[in-house]
Order: C-alpha cells, then structure tokens, then sequence
C-alpha cells in the first residue's frame, strides 16, 4: 500500500503497545493495559485506557493486517456513540506521528514543551 512506512508490516502489536507504553510515560500520562479482555466480564473491550487531567482517550492496537473481532467492532460502536475518545490504532499510526500527536494533546505536561522534532521522536 503506497504511504505507509514499510516498518509498519512488520511491527507487532506487542511492538506497537511497548512504544505507546513508552510515550505514555515520557509524556506522564496515566495508562492502563488489559491483557487479554476475553476471559473478563467484557470480551473485546479496548487494550488501553489513558487519561489525565485533560481527558480519557480508549484505544484498541492491531497488527498493520489485524480485524477487529465482532466484541471488539460493538465496544467501538457503543463507546464512539457514546462519544468516548475511541481509537483503533495500528504500526502506520505510531510511525507517521498520529499516536504521538493524540497523546501530546492529552498530557498533562505543557505542550509548547514539544516541538514536530519531539513529537518525531516519540513516534520512532
């Protein structure tokens, strides 16, 4: 596919939650993994709740190739409509800087703080 950095193939996504875990903390924002939502109350719930004072952001991380499964498509379609701060992210997100831009905005760390050339290197 033309426009996404070919490192996003083969990232995983436990590469891709160990870079957003990283971020989370370098830009102090409170984070939380569920492991494997499947054997809890709420099947397909979202991988990572992060929140500061500024907000609540839930995302569920996939492979570049990776399909929500149907619990995970109606957690999406209820939290969105609920107008929740969803987001399903993969590889291609953390690389070309989406994943770090959503977090900036969300820290509670000054944003004037960080430069295109920061943001840039969180993304890396």
């Amino acid at each position: 596919m033309t426009g996404i950095d070919p490192r996003a193939w083969s990232m995983t996504e436990a590469g891709l939650m160990e870079r957003i875990r990283k971020m989370c903390k370098q830009l102090g924002l409170l984070h939380f993994h569920i492991r494997d939502s499947r054997g809890s109350w709420g099947p397909g719930f979202p991988d990572l709740v992060i929140a500061s004072r500024k907000g609540v952001l839930i995302a569920e991380c996939k492979s570049q190739t990776g399909v929500l499964s149907p619990d995970q498509r109606r957690w999406r379609d209820a939290l969105t409509a609920a107008g929740m701060n969803y987001h399903l992210w993969r590889p291609s997100h953390c690389l070309d800087g989406t994943i770090a831009n959503a977090l900036v905005r969300l820290s509670p760390l000054p944003v004037v703080a960080f430069t295109a050339e920061d943001i840039a290197e969180l993304s890396t």
